[in-house]
């Protein structure tokens, strides 16, 4: 990938928002501006298959590189080495200096189990706690001298880095027209599926999509086709006012963040999880059901979400 300003990368796996919110918020300070002053690359567990290899390639080389860029799911450094990373909530941690480097462990995985950290020159560490096939990390080559930083998104999370479809913490991007424009190319797909699963356009968690549905009123499986004006108009809204208030700090999800703390939620919506099946609505009272879509099951009130077709 030589010379590449974007390469190929797999944005699946990777925080999704608003956890990658809380996680950029404090990610950012941390990293920005250190130097790798080494890595260490170990295996710690040993499950049925590699998911990750012995080896990552080119993660040695990002040493003496100084990181210009960080956030939940990306470090790149002035020598042009970009790395890519993806683990479950609290696998992610920083260590200040003196601190021991102490990174969680699974107890159990089908596959093997590693630990990577980078240590940086003012003695702190960044580590990941990696297993599994939800979990990711790879280096790739840029040359950062094609890059204009400059050239910033709104936002600053991804200035010239890959990103969703549609990135949502962007309201440049996130325009009701390109919002509009995604649908159209997929008539016959769910709503939900169409915004927040692996092919969506958005990097949001399914339950939280699930509530911005809910207040919008529309069936989490409704076609794209079935949408009228006025359901994209209130998913768009409602979206950019929910995805607004975690990047205000008005909304907190609950996380754990870098320092292995678990966060409490403030203000937090309704994650429209199995906890809220056979409960009743917060908007009408109904009993809340639950549908089969993209592999798995959405949650919504009937009276609110009436299904269209």
């Amino acid at each position: 990938m030589n010379g590449e300003v974007f390469p190929i990368i797999d944005l699946n796996y990777r925080p999704n928002c608003p956890v990658s919110i809380m996680l950029d918020r404090q990610i950012k300070p941390m990293l920005e501006g250190k130097t790798i002053t080494g890595v260490v690359w170990e295996k710690y567990y040993d499950g049925e298959y590699s998911w990750h290899g012995e080896t990552i390639p080119g993660l040695e080389e990002t040493v003496g590189g100084k990181i210009i860029f960080a956030d939940a799911s990306f470090l790149l450094t002035d020598s042009g080495k970009l790395i890519f990373y993806a683990v479950t909530n609290g696998d992610m941690r920083y260590f200040q200096k003196g601190a021991p480097a102490l990174l969680p462990k699974t107890k159990k995985a089908v596959s093997h189990a590693y630990h990577m950290k980078l240590e940086l020159d003012d003695g702190s560490c960044f580590g990941l706690n990696l297993y599994g096939w939800g979990t990711s990390l790879r280096v790739y080559e840029v040359d950062v001298g094609q890059i204009d930083t400059e050239q910033q998104s709104r936002n600053k999370r991804y200035p010239f880095l890959p990103k969703s479809p549609i990135d949502i913490t962007d309201p440049s991007d996130f325009t009701l027209e390109n919002f509009q424009a995604w649908l159209s190319d997929k008539p016959g797909v769910n709503i939900v599926e169409a915004c927040a699963t692996s092919n969506g356009a958005f990097g949001i968690s399914i339950p939280v999509m699930n509530y911005i549905l809910l207040i919008s009123k529309v069936h989490p499986k409704t076609k794209a086709r079935a949408l009228t004006s006025a359901d994209i108009q209130s998913i768009h809204d409602n979206t950019c006012r929910i995805i607004g208030e975690y990047q205000s700090g008005r909304r907190i999800c609950k996380h754990i963040d870098v320092f292995g703390k678990t966060i409490k939620p403030q203000n937090d919506v309704l994650w429209m999880t199995s906890a809220v099946f056979g409960t009743a609505c917060p908007v009408c009272g109904t009993t809340i059901e639950a549908a089969p879509a993209a592999g798995t099951k959405m949650y919504f009130c009937p009276t609110c979400q009436v299904l269209k077709k």
